[in-house]
């Protein structure tokens, strides 16, 4: 298994940047709930993985960034219930993949 830490300097920032309307391929039901959510707003991480189905959300991010789209996510500073200062993380879409995502997702503008 692999324990890599997230790196703020580099999470929100996409790899595979595209500024094209070409449709995303969702190669599944997670991906598509994903982006779903997405579309609404800023989502994080725990609550994904209520909405998608998984406890694994940022696999299917790193899926879908792979293919070009741009997810960005931002660290969120909370207290657990122990009291103790953590984060969590925060996925969005960044605005020029907005009609990419409805374009696949068939969503219209209206």
């Amino acid at each position: 298994m692999d324990n890599k830490k997230a790196d703020p300097a580099t999470e929100s920032t996409p790899v595979n940047a595209q500024t094209d309307n070409t449709k995303i391929r969702i190669a599944c039901p997670y991906e598509h709930r994903l982006l779903s959510q997405l579309l609404r707003g800023q989502t994080s991480r725990k609550i994904l993985d209520g909405i998608i189905g998984t406890t694994n959300t940022p696999e299917y991010v790193s899926r879908l960034r792979d293919r070009g789209l741009n997810i960005a996510m931002e660290w969120i500073p909370a207290i657990n219930r122990d009291g103790k200062k953590i984060r969590h993380g925060a996925y969005y879409l960044l605005p020029d993949d907005y009609d990419r995502v409805r374009k696949s997702l068939g969503v219209t503008n209206g």
